[in-house]
């Protein structure tokens, strides 16, 4: 009565030491937060809520993972320490659906996903530090915006978003959004930081890996060509939730998950070997 049902894992995240996965599994429908063990190759239960727990994301010293619950109505933001101990934290009463995006790297910002009924789905950014954590504004336009991750230093949010009419990948400055950067040429979702800040990966809308050069100088961002890396095959192309369908390791190794390969086969999570360096 425990295991998890086939075929349903979503959300998958690296904690920073890459040493475990969180994501989201269903128990007999009910979704819940897990965490996959990367060295033992077992799996814990994290929450176990009867409401739907979902999007888990790590705080930068693995302490904490944030998720969204819809527990009190709207799926709200909630904290819970990653070692299963002490009581979950709501994180303020937001009256719409949101969902936990990213932690800046100093850990003093949350982002996340809002879902507004003139805007539809905008970025925000929560000051974990402030009393009263209120809100900061990152992208609220009424094109659809989410997906998001701050760069390694914190300074720049990338995010996918269909202005144009499709989606692109873009980034913008943090905490000020004093400009837009377009990525993405021929549709883009899901970025993705290089652990350096000088290259964006990207799923394109066939689902294959891509690759933008960026840089980076105060205010002025630059973007090069962007080159396709390899095929995913990843579950649902990537592009139909609050966060990617993979993840990528400081060393360069990407998190990818894939979808069973037939009605016997559990779902897996494929660890796949890149290095940026030989590909130039």
């Amino acid at each position: 009565a425990c295991e998890p049902d086939a075929n349903d894992q979503q959300y998958t995240e690296l904690s920073s030491d890459v040493r475990r996965v969180a994501m989201q599994r269903s128990v007999q429908g009910n979704g819940d937060i897990w965490l996959l063990d990367l060295l033992r190759t077992g799996s814990t239960r994290l929450t176990f809520d009867p409401a739907d727990e979902a999007a888990p994301t790590w705080s930068p010293d693995g302490r904490q993972i944030a998720f969204a619950s819809n527990r009190t109505g709207p799926y709200n933001l909630h904290v819970k320490a990653s070692n299963g101990l002490g009581a979950e934290e709501r994180l303020g009463p937001q009256a719409t659906n949101t969902a936990p995006q990213d932690w800046s790297p100093d850990g003093r910002w949350l982002l996340y996903s809002e879902v507004h009924p003139t805007t539809g789905r905008d970025l925000w950014a929560l000051d974990m530090a402030a009393t009263g954590r209120t809100p900061h504004m990152v992208a609220t336009t009424r094109a659809e915006e989410t997906m998001a991750e701050f760069s390694p230093n914190g300074r720049w949010v990338a995010y996918q978003s269909n202005e144009s009419s499709r989606f692109e990948v873009v980034v913008q400055p943090f905490p000020d959004a004093s400009g837009k950067w377009q990525v993405s040429t021929s549709g883009g979702v899901a970025p993705r930081w290089r652990a350096d800040g000088r290259e964006l990966y990207f799923l394109a809308p066939d689902g294959t890996m891509m690759a933008a050069p960026v840089s980076a100088a105060g205010t002025s961002f630059e973007v090069g060509t962007p080159e396709a890396l390899f095929p995913t095959r990843i579950v649902e192309g990537g592009s139909t939730r609050n966060q990617p369908q993979y993840d990528l390791s400081r060393d360069g190794r990407f998190l990818i998950n894939q979808p069973a390969r037939d009605a016997t086969t559990a779902p897996i999570t494929l660890l796949l070997n890149w290095n940026p360096a030989a590909k130039k």
